[in-house]
């Protein structure tokens, strides 16, 4: 379940960013590994906020981690969302970022989370196997956020 405002008895066990790297209007995925939770779905980068971390610092770690892509908090556009998610009785708030690139960046996976990425157009991105509540992030991002 994924809701804009707060879930009943929702208790917050973390948080998680997200960021919708986009390049040439198409957006970057990374396919988890088979071993992963929701294996072999398609997602941006993301993961969990770490102590000490504000949320703009944790995507930037999480993005460099996952794809090799160094960016700087103040390039990050200023859009931001919160969701308040709740996976098998987890509760959880996800927070999603975007960042425009003007130049492909070379893309480096780590291979024990991800075994592909490729650029997708929101459209495309929407007929996708994608982690579990991921439409929801992108169809307000590029669809209603005009």
């Amino acid at each position: 379940m994924i809701s804009i405002n707060p879930i009943e008895n929702f208790n917050k066990k973390f948080e998680v960013v997200s960021l919708f790297t986009i390049y040439n209007g198409k957006i970057l995925l990374l396919k988890r590994q088979e071993n992963k939770p929701q294996e072999k779905t398609w997602g941006p980068p993301a993961g969990k906020v770490d102590d000490g971390e504000n949320l703009e610092q944790a995507i930037c770690r999480e993005t460099f981690e996952e794809t090799s892509i160094k960016i700087e908090t103040d390039q990050i556009t200023k859009y931001k969302k919160c969701y308040y998610v709740r996976h098998d009785d987890i509760d959880f708030v996800f927070y999603v970022y975007a960042i425009k690139l003007n130049k492909k960046p070379e893309i480096i996976l780590r291979p024990v989370e991800h075994s592909e990425h490729s650029w997708f157009t929101p459209q495309e991105a929407l007929r996708i196997d994608l982690v579990q509540n991921e439409e929801t992030p992108i169809t307000d991002f590029f669809f209603k956020n005009k």
